[in-house]
């Protein structure tokens, strides 16, 4: 059984001992306690020898960890927040005092710098620009900024609580909470949502089994869909549950052990740098990408990430999703290189439909560009021109019929014809193969 090393405030053991139940039968977790944010540039190194994983709640601590030039030996996941956890904590103030005024309640993450202040009708008012500003005042500290970072935070939160400047205090780090409870300072605490920690934490588990089993890198794999930016992205959809289906299906059909978890406005899938390099044929050819838009109809920014660690994976993976959007085309990040664009797969065709000569097509067929585009990527995934209507049908994830009528179509218009016959091993009937030409 494996051993994982989870630190977190004294404020919060218990809180995580239910968090972590389910895992017990799967792992053995030590809760360790750290007072003050800065300790975990000691602690966690000096425990990467006696544990398989690590694990740190904390969400600045992986930031200041690789600025300060720590390389962890062993795979590490930082457990944060998401923005659905403080309007929890909100809806809890707002139950419990109805005529509660949001100007008045402040958010300790603001008191970093004195001029980052913000209530929580600032925060209600524009939640997108709340989280830009904690991540832009976290990145513009210092390590020595991060040092001291909650001794002024709680002494600008007992200040303005004597000026009575706010009435609530909401608190993302343990110590203020702690200290607010001290002073008799109303606050409410952000508690991540169990279940989150739960599967951060079986992440970790499952990294951990990938490093043994194969002796590579951790990498990470960030798949982001092409939609309409105006609509957020969710967890339970149709197109989110479609996403995931052909996730797996592929990690069935050409990778074996992918990890598949839902992130911010898309998803991530762990693994270890030799998948990806099976995927993606020695960091040349976006295979992924190639199967996602022909089974979907939906492009993706793709970004590849591979480091020394989780944490370092998952920077690289963002970084080179960041350089997929920019260029178009699915990227790569290996150790500290620049992103690596990832070309189309080789096949016996000579190019895809692009999107020009796929409105031509489409005027000239009938069947939209879209469809016409998925079916020149399904064919250049397969890598053949000849298939079968079922074959075509399992690439498309479509139904048979419908395969059929595109296949026909096709035919009417002269863009494919029968070329052989595959006989069945049973008693079926043979099927026609069909060579597509687009």
């Amino acid at each position: 059984m494996y051993k994982i090393a989870l630190l977190t405030h004294p404020y919060l053991t218990s809180w995580f001992q239910d968090a972590i139940a389910p895992l017990q039968s799967k792992c053995e977790i030590d809760l360790l306690p750290f007072e003050k944010h800065y300790e975990l540039l000691e602690l966690l190194p000096s425990l990467a020898g006696k544990y398989d994983g690590l694990s740190a709640y904390s969400a600045s601590g992986e930031r200041f960890l690789q600025q300060s030039g720590i390389v962890l030996s062993k795979p590490c996941l930082f457990l944060n927040r998401y923005v659905v956890d403080y309007f929890k904590a909100f809806f809890i103030l707002i139950n419990q005092n109805r005529s509660l005024d949001f100007t008045q309640v402040i958010l300790d993450t603001s008191l970093i710098r004195p001029d980052a202040r913000r209530s929580l009708a600032d925060v209600v008012r524009d939640v997108a620009v709340f989280e830009e500003d904690r991540v832009r005042y976290i990145q513009e500290l210092s390590i020595d900024d991060y040092r001291h970072m909650e001794e002024i935070i709680e002494e600008a939160a007992i200040r303005l609580w004597r000026e009575g400047v706010y009435t609530h205090l909401v608190c993302r780090f343990a110590n203020i909470a702690e200290a607010m409870e001290r002073e008799g300072i109303p606050y409410v605490f952000v508690y991540p949502e169990k279940h989150r920690v739960a599967d951060a934490l079986d992440s970790l588990v499952d990294h951990i089994l990938l490093e043994k089993q194969s002796g590579g890198l951790p990498a990470s794999i960030m798949i982001m869909p092409n939609m309409d930016a105006s609509k957020p992205f969710q967890e339970i959809s149709q197109d989110s549950v479609r996403i995931q289906r052909a996730l797996l299906d592929f990690s069935k059909n050409y990778a074996s052990n992918f990890t598949v978890h839902f992130i911010s406005q898309g998803f991530e899938i762990l693994t270890s740098h030799l998948t990806v390099e099976k995927i993606t044929s020695n960091h040349t050819y976006c295979q992924l990408g190639y199967y996602l838009f022909s089974t979907l109809g939906i492009s993706f920014r793709i970004g590849y990430g591979i480091g020394y660690h989780i944490a370092n994976a998952r920077e690289n993976a963002i970084l080179a999703t960041k350089a997929s959007a920019d260029s178009g085309m699915s990227c790569i990040v290996n150790g500290d290189e620049d992103p690596i664009p990832l070309q189309t797969r080789p096949s016996l065709m000579n190019q895809s439909v692009h999107s020009a000569s796929a409105v031509n097509l489409s005027k000239q067929t009938g069947l939209s560009p879209i469809t016409l585009q998925r079916i020149s990527s399904a064919l250049q995934f397969m890598g053949t021109t000849d298939v079968t209507n079922s074959e075509l049908a399992e690439a498309l994830q479509v139904t048979v019929a419908n395969a059929n009528r595109f296949i026909h179509t096709l035919m009417r218009n002269g863009f494919a014809e029968i070329t052989d016959i595959k006989r069945s091993m049973s008693k079926g009937r043979p099927s026609r193969i069909y060579r597509i030409q687009l």
